[in-house]
């Protein structure tokens, strides 16, 4: 059946209500005006309370939106096209947006430090405090329980309430689960109306298949694959319609549903064509919703959006995910050339050839759009984490790259990157960034020696980080009183159990994400003292700290000198040891700190479009860089250094004890199109899995082309290129970006083997 007329249907009602075409940032849903009066008359409610009361206005006023060419319901029409759930662009947002204020009404003194080191680039403030973005609704337990078990679970919680506050989250947690059945009621009577108006034979079967089980799922736990693909996708979008916290996680697929498949397969109630169908429609309501053709300085977030399948892996007892659902959705997501859903592959050193495969033959086609998990490398760094092996192997990555277990936990991975060379920049170059963000660094003019420097520039590091987390966690434990997710929380494990919102620790762990930027460049800073002024004596420090207060002006020879001393990347010893020395050092001098839910915080090494825009807020550093150059990301060399070999820079980032890192660590490369073939990128794959690093962002490109479409973008609408955690087309980026990523280092594509 053509699913053309679904691909119109949504375009048409999401161009609609886009984020420009309804007021951009001004954009207020109407019911704010019905949730505002309702406050209003009852003072007397807590957070909680009003989030409940949120629910159920919510439920009772919304009209439901039936796309007739498809048999999926979740539009709420409460909206715009692009919300995920962060608050302030559709119904979901009010409490949060009534009551942000408390954040800074905490402490506005540490508010506005906080806000400050974001403006200066010394770290992020996304939200503040609390990651409000960046979820993984718990699917597992939903498709395992229902609704319905879940909320008799609420019942049994309710007699054994200690307080008000416990009592008060149990029921809310009711009135939601309670407001999510009515919904999906709500939609199961529209297209029961619908069907009997209609006379297209087509669209009178899909709106019968909402009809027939919107009343039932996921009050019921699913019975048939269909029914587990209404269940995900009514719960990563109505969650996020309802409860205002980013849902950027549409679910392990395979995993999940690969029983309910194969179960249909074996009664005769499915054929492979069906299950095709149904998802090829699934995954076009995620593209429909975005115009991707739009020039990104005009689009929503520059294009980016967290929704992302994970497919692959092992399962919670440690056995290989590999069944038709996996390359159904590969084949989909291929042959209707989709940029979203991101698609997430986790691999091992053991992974599939045919698996491999289909991942690949986007590669080597010039389409860029996967990126792949690894289960080597970060399973063992969420043990060490002090998490349980069954729970580990669950997990998924949110929006980019924010590890999550699933069902288990909220990371809270992206709202507080911290920039490591930031701090050397201050270092060197002092400034009146302590006045206004508290972070104050000493400086190493009087150091008299290598582990002088290195002491001073760490012990900055790590006390600009503590001073971070500790206002994070004194003022962002305040978040149950802005804003609670009682029906999220309710779903997520243990929280009943606790009775306890997600927001005040309830899940079974609560972590949240510490991720560092700019570390190869860091660590060439400091391998850069060592050597010039230490090692070969080749300069003073107090030369080389002049040359780079000037910005390398009038010291070219030096800043040549500079570019040739050992750097991370280049797998020698020298920079191996010191790269691993820091990532220790860091992780011992903030092991131990408290987050704002009382769990830890956990290291990364990721960030996003902070390369440029941190890169122009940082002054020159002790590597070459020039006031202003970009910044490196994840575990990738500078692009300072021209290596081209990927055994090195895999190496390098092998030589890491990476399972510090538990948030994510992440490696960007590119390869030349045209010299890489399947078989040399599974090679390339399987060494990624033995070198313990957690992500691999990959592009195959030809540069040449990529000129040519800068000149002439007419000719390629279709390259399609990964950026910072997600993919765009390339025509569509700035030219800045475009910038950016054409100067990324093209690695040579041999056979890489990985270190012992």
């Amino acid at each position: 059946m053509s699913i053309d007329r679904l691909c119109a249907e949504l375009r048409d009602y999401y161009d609609a209500h886009s984020f420009s075409a309804l007021g951009g940032a001004a954009y207020r849903p109407p019911v704010f005006d019905t949730l505002d009066d309702y406050a209003a008359t009852h003072p007397e409610l807590s957070a909680v309370q009003l989030k409940a009361a949120q629910y159920e206005i919510i439920a009772d006023t919304f009209e439901p939106v039936l796309f007739r060419n498809s048999p999926f319901y979740s539009e709420m029409g409460m909206k715009v096209a692009e919300y995920d759930g962060v608050p302030g662009l559709g119904a979901g947002g009010w409490l949060f947006k009534r009551n942000a204020h408390l954040f800074r009404d905490a402490s506005p003194a540490d508010y506005d430090q906080y806000l400050a080191a974001n403006r200066h680039g010394i770290h992020l403030a996304y939200g503040p405090y609390a990651d409000y973005d960046h979820h993984c609704f718990p699917y597992s337990n939903v498709l395992e329980n229902g609704l319905e078990r879940i909320y008799a679970q609420a019942e049994t919680a309710l007699p054994q309430c200690s307080n008000r506050e416990e009592t008060q989250f149990v029921e809310c947690a009711m009135r939601g689960l309670l407001a999510v059945r009515r919904i999906a009621t709500v939609f199961g009577d529209a297209a029961a109306t619908a069907r009997d108006e209609t006379g297209d034979p087509g669209q009178k079967r899909f709106l019968g298949m909402i009809a027939e089980t919107a009343g039932r799922v996921p009050w019921d736990k699913p019975r048939t694959f269909y029914e587990g693909l209404c269940t995900v996708w009514f719960l990563h979008e109505v969650c996020a319609s309802i409860e205002g916290i980013g849902m950027s996680v549409m679910g392990h697929l395979d995993r999940m549903l690969g029983h309910l498949y194969q179960r249909d397969l074996e009664a005769g109630r499915l054929t492979p064509g069906e299950a095709y169908d149904l998802i090829c429609r699934f995954m076009l309501h995620t593209e429909g919703k975005l115009d991707l053709n739009k020039p990104v300085d005009e689009a929503y977030n520059r294009h980016e959006q967290g929704d992302v399948i994970i497919l692959g892996g092992c399962d919670e007892h440690g056995n290989e995910v590999c069944n038709p659902i996996t390359f159904m959705v590969l084949n989909a997501h291929h042959e209707l050339k989709l940029i979203y859903p991101k698609v997430h592959c986790r691999v091992t050193q053991n992974s599939r050839k045919d698996y491999l495969d289909a991942i690949n033959r986007d590669f080597v086609s010039g389409r860029n759009v996967i990126a792949f998990l690894n289960d080597d490398g970060l399973i063992p760094a969420q043990l060490k984490a002090g998490k349980n092996l069954q729970d580990a192997r669950r997990y998924v990555a949110g929006g980019c790259w924010e590890i999550i277990l699933e069902g288990y936990e909220h990371s809270a991975g992206a709202n507080c990157y911290f920039n490591l060379l930031r701090i050397m920049d201050m270092t060197i170059h002092g400034g009146p960034e302590a006045a206004d963000t508290g972070v104050a660094c000493n400086g190493i003019d009087a150091a008299q020696g290598f582990d002088d420097v290195y002491r001073i520039v760490l012990d900055n590091v790590t006390r600009a980080i503590r001073h971070m987390c500790a206002t994070m966690a004194r003022n962002g434990s305040i978040w149950p009183m802005v804003s609670p997710s009682p029906f999220f929380s309710a779903c997520l494990a243990d929280c009943l159990e606790k009775r306890r919102d997600y927001t005040a620790g309830g899940g079974r762990y609560n972590p949240h994400g510490l991720p560092l930027g700019a570390f190869a460049n860091f660590v060439d800073s400091l391998l850069a003292m060592q050597t010039l002024c230490f090692e070969s004596q080749h300069c003073s420090l107090a030369e080389l700290l002049r040359a780079i207060r000037a910005d390398w002006v009038g010291y070219e020879a030096l800043r040549a000198r500079a570019l040739t001393t050992p750097h991370f990347g280049d797998n020698t010893p020298e920079s191996n040891t010191l790269a691993r020395r820091i990532l220790n050092d860091i992780e011992a001098g903030t092991r131990g700190l408290t987050n704002e839910r009382g769990g830890p915080f956990q290291l990364g090494l990721y960030i996003y479009r902070e390369v440029i825009g941190w890169g122009k807020l940082t002054r020159a550093t002790p590597d070459g860089r020039r006031a202003g150059d970009v910044l490196t990301q994840g575990v990738t060399p500078s692009r300072l250094h021209r290596d081209q070999a990927i055994t090195s820079t895999i190496n390098s980032a092998s030589a890491l004890d990476l399972t510090a890192c538990p948030a994510n660590s992440v490696l960007t490369v590119s390869l030349p199109l045209g010299t890489v073939n399947l078989e040399t990128l599974a090679q390339l794959e399987r060494a990624f899995a033995t070198s313990g690093i957690g992500m691999l962002q990959m592009n195959c490109i030809d540069r040449e082309q990529l000129l040519d479409a800068q000149a002439r973008p007419e000719r390629h609408q279709d390259l399609v290129v990964r950026l910072y955690g997600y993919s765009a087309r390339f025509v569509q980026l700035t030219a800045e970006m475009q910038d950016e990523f054409i100067a990324r280092t093209l690695y040579e594509a041999g056979t890489p083997s990985v270190q012992a």
